[in-house]
């Protein structure tokens, strides 16, 4: 069956159905990047082709081989690696975790200094914190849903940002909600993009609390 069209409204999220407004959401960061927060008031937006996992961004089989079908039906001289690549240097990702407590698993990963805290704030505080920038990119928040790849999946790349809410299942105890900042949209021919991207947001919008480590 057809998916109904997507609806690209610059600078306002699209949040994913499966996530409700009051879901509470930590970011947990080291002093350095909390005192950081303050000063700046930016949260940071990290290419996904800095990530260390391999499969970031990777098209089920099905996927690669309609998406290299496609190239070649159109002879377009253009090939599914070239395709990814240029997905992953397009879109740009902001991670929290999503949960009603913080969690010792996510301290000790993400919290290692002595002096961590975490960031609160809900689904809905954060889809209103950055629509008040009004930013001139396509953005989604979506809940990242854990796939064994090679299995061959059938999943939802619509649009195709959508690739980077599925990671493969060994990350499932991060429960991640992640925010995509998809620049493919108008940016997909542009030049070098930058690495990464801090983008303003008004802290008193954005948090709920703040939570120190219990080690601290």
């Amino acid at each position: 069956e057809s998916m109904p069209p997507t609806l690209h409204i610059p600078g306002k999220p699209r949040v994913s159905s499966v996530l409700s407004r009051g879901d509470v959401l930590w970011r947990y960061v080291d002093a350095a990047k909390y005192f950081d927060f303050l000063e700046n008031s930016t949260l940071f937006f990290c290419r996904a082709d800095k990530f260390s996992d391999k499969f970031e961004g990777a098209f089920t089989p099905t996927l690669r081989q309609r998406i290299t079908k496609s190239y070649s039906d159109e002879k377009i001289d253009y090939t599914y690696e070239n395709f990814k690549r240029r997905m992953r240097e397009t879109v740009f990702i902001n991670c929290w975790h999503r949960n009603r407590d913080d969690s010792a698993a996510m301290w000790a990963l993400y919290g290692k200094s002595d002096c961590a805290v975490a960031l609160t704030t809900t689904v809905g505080m954060l889809s209103d914190a950055l629509s008040e920038q009004a930013l001139p990119y396509d953005l989604a928040i979506e809940k990242v849903e854990y796939i064994k790849h090679w299995r061959d999946p059938k999943i939802d790349i619509t649009p195709y940002a959508r690739v980077f809410a599925y990671k493969t299942k060994a990350y499932e105890h991060e429960k991640e909600v992640r925010v995509l900042i998809d620049r493919s949209v108008n940016e997909f021919n542009a030049g070098e993009l930058e690495t990464g991207m801090p983008i303003s947001v008004r802290p008193s919008k954005l948090l709920r609390s703040v939570v120190i480590a219990p080690e601290a």
